[in-house]
């Protein structure tokens, strides 16, 4: 029979347990994602909670390492912790529904103290019981903790890559849960039960409910909005839904919608796929049509491929070098792109870095959610970009519409960046105010002549005298702007609340309209 004192079965609920750590505060990070983002201030919010919650547990499980002498008590913490676990997706979608209109810092903060805490804290208690278990005498105390900590840190490096590389991807967020939760629980369950069944089996039933509530499921009757696919990944949560869509110059449509972390990445028509409800997508082909058919062109960030549709309109030989393989295969699936095109799963950075070939645009088109990858807008990043284009190239970057304020440093301090690499560089605004516009950065040796635009899409005013709609950066004070550079990455900080309003923005408009419908679940 083996009871408490073995030393291999503490060691091993120490290992599940460094497990379940680092599987809690990845699959927060995730669950809290599609509400409020995944800004600096959502992972500071989840990085402090977690550290504060180990910090109380680990103080907690001393003390009570001292007053609990019966060794079941560890065995209960255990259970309790596991049943926390099961219960996040519940509790997390209940507190983040409730601060919906909280700003991101306290609604992501307050969030993550309700569903994030518990468990971790009840994880954090069993090291310090188990290493009081262990010890057979106070001069080994030292070398018991060493060993405690060392395997609950092989636990953790464990469950991370479980996570990251397996289970978030195939089963998504609720799955994992359950799977942690029954890892940590198991052993004390098999032990409990045969001391105390009624007692056992009476503390169990909240699992199981959690349990068949999991695989019951429900599915989706919403006339309006349809729920065509959904996946969780190490680099967010991803859903195509089929909606109404009203635009101002296309009217209502049937739109098809790639939303990632809840953010709308691409906007699509439903009844011709090779058309976009993106009113302003069209100023980014119009502003390219001066280059001949033929041309070739990289673009950095597929999304739903908006881009790939108005390129291939004019004929371009386009290479697209896309982060995540699940936004390729969503792309082909449901919004039309060539399966033949050549698509490339890789980082925009790294690709710019081996890439070969050279090309006359390089189109930069990239959002995670609502944050750009600051590595890829580097002075670095544009020298590389710079050496792969022909000549007459031009690089284009479509950005966060703000250039003016505390709010507008980012976009200055980009323009900073090109023109310290000797490219002239243009700015196209879409239209509408700073907060509702994208700026679009226009960078070469020489720049097209945005007035000879030939594009026209049938239901679309064709863009003309485009020259004329350019910022004129000479009324514009660049002096507090910076060169950005990789060895300072300050580009995420200086865009920080831009990116907050994109984040409230989709709140309103996208997540709020997604909970009266009733789709989340």
């Amino acid at each position: 029979m083996i009871g408490l004192s073995n030393k291999k079965l503490l060691l091993s609920l120490a290992f599940i347990e460094g497990a379940c750590v680092m599987a809690v505060e990845l699959l927060g990070a995730k669950m809290i994602a599609p509400f409020f983002g995944s800004s600096l201030y959502v992972w500071a919010s989840v990085l402090g909670v977690t550290l504060f919650a180990l910090m109380v547990g680990y103080y907690l499980g001393g003390y009570f390492s001292e007053k609990w002498k019966n060794q079941n008590g560890v065995l209960w913490i255990l259970l309790a912790g596991g049943t926390l676990i099961a219960l996040m997706p519940y509790s997390s979608m209940w507190i983040m529904t409730t601060m919906i209109d909280s700003s991101i810092q306290v609604g992501s903060t307050v969030s993550v103290i309700v569903f994030l805490m518990p468990p971790l804290i009840f994880m954090g208690m069993t090291s310090p019981m188990l290493i009081n278990l262990i010890n057979s005498s106070v001069d080994k105390s030292g070398k018991t903790a060493g060993l405690v900590y060392a395997i609950s840190t092989m636990g953790g490096i464990f469950g991370t890559f479980l996570i990251g590389f397996y289970l978030l991807p195939n089963y998504g967020i609720n799955w994992p849960c359950i799977i942690f939760s029954a890892a940590i629980m198991i052993g004390p369950i098999a032990l409990l039960v045969k001391k105390n069944f009624v007692k056992t089996a009476a503390c169990l039933i909240p699992f199981f409910i959690i349990l068949f509530a999991n695989t019951s499921g429900t599915e989706n009757t919403h006339r309006s909005i349809k729920l065509l696919y959904e996946s969780e990944g190490v680099l967010g949560q991803i859903k195509v839904y089929d909606m109404p869509y009203q635009t101002s110059l296309q009217g209502l449509n049937k739109g098809r919608v790639l939303m990632v972390n809840n953010t709308a990445q691409t906007i699509g028509n439903a009844d011709d796929l090779t058309r976009d409800l993106w009113d302003y997508s069209y100023y980014f082909p119009s502003a390219l049509s001066t280059f001949p058919e033929g041309a070739d062109v990289l673009l950095l960030g597929l999304g739903g491929g908006s881009l790939v549709h108005h390129f291939d309109r004019l004929k371009f030989n386009t290479d697209v070098v896309e982060l995540d393989q699940r936004v390729k295969d969503v792309a082909i699936q449901y919004f039309g792109v060539r399966p033949e095109m050549n698509i490339v799963v890789d980082d925009a950075r790294h690709y710019l870095n081996i890439c070969k070939k050279k090309y006359d645009i390089i189109m930069m088109d990239l959002f995670l959610n609502e944050t750009p990858p600051a590595h890829v807008l580097s002075k670095e990043s544009f020298e590389r970009a710079k050496k792969l284009l022909n000549d007459g190239g031009v690089i284009m970057i479509n950005f966060y519409g703000y250039i003016s304020g505390e709010k507008g440093l980012a976009a200055r301090s980009i323009y900073k960046t090109l023109k310290s690499i000797n490219l002239d560089v243009s700015i196209l605004p879409t239209p509408g105010v700073e907060k509702h516009r994208n700026l679009i950065f226009i960078a070469g040796n020489s720049l097209p002549n945005l007035d000879d635009n030939s594009y026209e899409l049938s239901n679309l005013p064709k863009l003309t005298a485009l020259n004329s709609e350019l910022i004129d950066t000479k009324k514009i004070d660049f002096s507090t702007a910076s060169v950005l550079v990789d060895a300072k990455p300050e580009l995420e900080k200086m865009y920080l609340s831009a990116a907050l309003d994109w984040r409230a923005t989709s709140i309103e408009y996208n997540l709020k309209m997604l909970l009266k419908e009733k789709v989340l679940k």
